[in-house]
This record gives C-alpha cells, structure tokens and sequence, in this order.
C-alpha cells in the first residue's frame, strides 16, 4: 500500500501506456481513419471540379451576345458577382485539398510499420525510466518523455480527429450543408446557365440563318425588350440560387477540412501539455 502511495503518479501512466499500447495494436481506428480521410479529399477535388465547370459556363454565358448593345454588359454585371465567388471558392476548395493531402501523408506515417515500433519502443522505454534511473539523467529524461509526449500525440491524434470531425460533420452540419447534395445543385446550375447560353445562340443563330423569312416573328421575339429582360432574369436567378449554394459549400469545407482539425489539434495539444506538465 506505502509503495502504491508513494508511486501512484508512475502507475497511472502505467495504466496509460497499457491502454495505449492496445490502442496502437488495434488497427480498426486507423482503418477507419484512413477511409474517411481519403474520401473527404476525393470529395474536395470532385467538387473543385464541379465549381471549375460552373466557372467555365458563367464564362461562356459572359461571352455570349444576348441582344443590342447594351445587354451584353448588363449579364457581365449579373454573373460577375458569381464569377468573383467562385474564384475565391478555388482558393478554399486548394487549401481543403491541400489540408486533407497532409493529413493523408501524416495518417500513412503514424500508421506505418516504422512509426509503429517507434511507438511501442519509446513508450515501453518511458515506462522503464519512470522507475530506473540513472547517475545525471535528468536532462536528457525530460528530453525523452517530451518526445514521447509528442510521438503518442502524432500517434493518435490524426486518425482521432478524422473520426471525431466526421462524427460531428454527419450528425450537427450535414443536415444544413450536405456537400453531395449541393454539388447536384451546382451541377444542376451550371446546366440551366449552358442551357439559358445555348438558347441564346441558337436563337441568334436562327435569326441570322433566316433573317429575312423569320423577320416578321422574331421582330417581337428576339428584339423585343421583354425577351431580353426575361434572359436577364433567367441569369439573374441562376446566381442569386448558385451563390448561396457556394456559400454553403464554402462554410462546410472550411469546417471539415481547415478550421475544426485545427482547432482539434490545438486544443489535444494543449491538454497533453498541461496533463503531463512538460517541463517540470
């Protein structure tokens, strides 16, 4: 019992390094983690893609005569808007795809066999320590135990955060931002805005094919102020809906793939260090 008392810091982490241990020999966790971490970066580069084909039909509808002068200047100021968003999206959608890439790498080395028997090696080592020492080893002891410290939080902290971020992006953010279902929409955008185009230059190119036949039906179509307004709104709906789909995916990405493993990282850090009292 006297012995228990006077050690009962150095048990517990006994007790902790066990558990550890069997942890790192579980590999169901890091199965899972490399799942969901190879998944969310082929949704962030299938829906990079998807906003690249938006910005390729906003471009060409920006490029397409939709009347007398005048008009044509007035779709550039209904799409630039959307045009803007987009461009800024692609920097989010590259930060996402690059912060899911690191954490690939980094889940594929806390995961590999090297990194494995580091692990179980420094953790055993630390356990030993907490009860041999040797003559003037207390400098480079607290150097090993920090690294230790370091390499249980490299360990775990990866394939923990990829289930907890998933866990949470399912049950409290997918029901106001479920990225499959607002690619559909975007896709759907972009059909309607090559749609609403390809309308246009058919009708102008059968206005030009058969000016002098047609002259008569589409002098109150084609000239008349209602049909281009009415291809104006037509614009002007399709990137006030657009816009806040991008929005949205916007929010969920930043979310998913940059602010909460951050923030996730930060805070496991931070409580590892004050758990452990590094340094003292």
């Amino acid at each position: 019992m006297d012995f228990i008392k006077a050690n009962w810091n150095r048990l517990l982490i006994v007790c902790i390094s066990v558990l550890l241990l069997f942890g790192s020999l579980t590999t169901q966790m890091d199965r899972q983690g490399e799942t969901i971490v190879t998944d969310s970066l082929k949704e962030a580069v299938v829906t990079f893609g998807v906003a690249k084909g938006l910005n390729a039909a906003i471009s060409l509808a920006q490029g397409t005569e939709v009347g007398p002068p005048g008009l044509t200047l007035a779709v550039g100021e209904v799409l630039d808007p959307i045009n803007d968003l987009i461009e800024r999206f692609s920097w989010i959608m590259l930060a996402s795809i690059a912060s899911l890439g690191i954490q690939k790498i980094l889940m594929n080395i806390v995961t590999g066999e090297l990194f494995h028997w580091l692990f179980i090696s420094m953790v055993v080592i630390l356990n030993l320590w907490l009860f041999f020492r040797f003559k003037n080893d207390s400098r480079i002891r607290a150097i090993f135990f920090k690294t230790t410290v370091i390499v249980i939080f490299l360990r775990f902290s990866i394939p923990v955060m990829s289930l907890l971020n998933v866990y949470v992006y399912e049950h409290y953010v997918k029901s106001d931002y479920d990225i499959a279902r607002i690619q559909q929409q975007i896709e759907t955008a972009s059909t309607q805005i090559n749609a609403i185009t390809y309308d246009t230059i058919g009708d102008k190119q059968e206005q030009e094919n058969g000016f002098f036949d047609k002259a008569g039906r589409f002098f109150d179509n084609l000239f008349s102020k209602t049909y281009y307004q009415k291809k104006i709104e037509q614009y002007k709906t399709s990137a006030e809906e657009t816009s806040d789909h991008i929005l949205h995916l916007i929010i969920a990405f930043i979310f998913k793939a940059i602010f909460f493993p951050l923030v996730f990282l930060f805070l496991l850090y931070q409580l590892i260090r004050k758990t452990f009292n590094l340094g003292r």
